[in-house]
């Protein structure tokens, strides 16, 4: 689009998009008529009158599922964030400890001691168990954390042992609050936004047996992702609990032979007549600044930026603090819920500008004959759809969605994003107009 001009122009260019983008978010903040950001001395403050808003929070019971070689990293800030206003909850682990005043239960304590002794699964628990972290050399605990996805699930030992969790976990969660109206299931990098959970769960009757999660598919069985939260009503948990205590041997074969925990308690449950009710984009697996809001999931259309939203996941434990005081100013300025475009706008936007240095947005469009950041733009500037790219080495990539994305860095060189910020105020009209009356995902 500017091929061929000087450099000066081009650096004005980029001033002036940027200006635009201030412009931009100023509109929006006069079109809501408030800030989202708020100090620590307010998030302190409203910390007791924002528990004492989540009405029915004491009927729920929350079990956080995590691992061993996560658990002292990822748990802490759980209890000044996610955890804070949970009257009712426990941890779980591999390895029973305590970790800042809070106790971590063995999830897999009850296991048949037969499958514990043989099976390869337990390889990694045994050691765990005689020598606590310290059975596990630093070159291993790298090695597990860098291990990649496959096809088969996560490559290193403690994500092949939580397969064996899920199903324990569901007996454990029943026996630790049997009253509980709603149990719900999450993982150390799972945030629920509760207020918005809460209000959700307020459309359906706890006394009949439900099964809400963000569906997933392996074979014929479909079920709720764990990252994800997912939530099982009191009789759909008691049902699953009895049914498997008849086939325990049965569902110990299904695990040992399986790679996916929460596809294995999602068989249990519909076993036992309880099928999921699928729950994207109320529930979401991704973090919000990996999300594209404009894109449905499992066969259905329904985008995320219309619906409110009652989980992320992934988040890294730095990113909880500054979620939970934007969740708690929203909240306390706001009578409805946040929605996904509300966060969009108000906690990613902000951060985007028309370039950033070290930084992936996670464009993934490969461009051929693109040999620099600037004809890396001129080229997504030249499609009319495009609102973002990112360049690294000679490698150009585009996308026709909108992420902030995260740092990056490449092999050799710094990955650079940029994005065409005179095309997101028409982008975020297009999505606003296209919403009507979605908001909740109900049966």
């Amino acid at each position: 689009m500017f091929s061929g001009l000087p450099s000066l122009f081009s650096r004005s260019i980029t001033r002036v998009l940027a200006v635009v983008l201030v412009f931009f978010l100023l509109q929006q903040y006069l079109y809501f008529r408030k800030s989202v950001s708020v100090s620590q001395d307010a998030f302190t403050a409203g910390a007791a009158q924002s528990c004492d808003s989540l009405k029915g929070i004491e009927d729920l019971f929350v079990t956080l599922r995590t691992g061993a070689t996560e658990a002292p990293k990822k748990l802490p800030v759980h209890f000044t964030t996610t955890l804070r206003c949970v009257p009712n909850y426990a941890l779980y682990s591999d390895y029973e400890e305590n970790i800042e005043g809070h106790h971590v239960y063995n999830a897999l304590d009850e296991v048949n001691p037969d499958i514990i002794a043989t099976h390869p699964d337990f390889e990694y628990y045994r050691r765990l168990q005689e020598g606590g972290r310290d059975a596990f050399t630093a070159e291993e605990l790298a090695h597990w954390a860098a291990a990649k996805n496959t096809n088969g699930g996560r490559d290193s030992p403690g994500w092949r042992l939580d397969k064996w969790k899920f199903l324990p976990l569901a007996e454990k969660a029943l026996l630790m609050k049997p009253d509980a109206k709603w149990y719900i299931f999450i993982e150390s990098d799972t945030y629920i936004l509760w207020q918005t959970l809460l209000e959700w769960l307020s459309h359906f009757d706890s006394s009949k047996p439900h099964y809400l999660g963000m569906q997933m598919q392996i074979g014929d069985v479909i079920f709720a992702y764990g990252g994800a939260g997912f939530a099982i009503s009191n009789p759909a948990l008691k049902k699953v609990v009895e049914h498997r205590k008849a086939n325990l041997k049965f569902y110990d074969d299904f695990t040992g032979g399986h790679w996916a925990g929460d596809c294995v308690l999602g068989k249990a449950l519909a076993d036992s007549g309880v099928n999921l009710m699928w729950s994207f984009p109320t529930l979401t697996g991704d973090m919000p600044a990996d999300m594209d809001f404009n894109t449905s999931f499992g066969g259905q259309d329904k985008k995320p930026w219309c619906f409110y939203s009652a989980s992320y996941h992934h988040l890294p434990p730095s990113e909880y603090p500054k979620f939970a005081k934007f969740e708690q100013s929203w909240n306390q300025e706001n009578a409805f819920r946040l929605r996904h475009r509300d966060i969009f706008r108000f906690y990613l936007l902000p951060r985007i500008s028309s370039e950033h240095d070290g930084w992936d947005n996670l464009s993934d469009a490969e461009q051929s004959e693109v040999h620099s950041f600037d004809d890396c733009r001129e080229t997504c500037e030249s499609q009319p759809d495009c609102l973002q790219f990112s360049f690294l080495g000679e490698s150009c990539k585009t996308s026709t969605a909108i992420r902030l994305g995260h740092k990056g860095f490449g092999d050799t060189k710094q990955v650079k994003s940029g994005w065409v910020v005179d095309r997101i105020k028409d982008f975020t009209e297009r999505m606003d107009a296209s919403c009507g009356n979605k908001d909740w995902i109900l049966p």
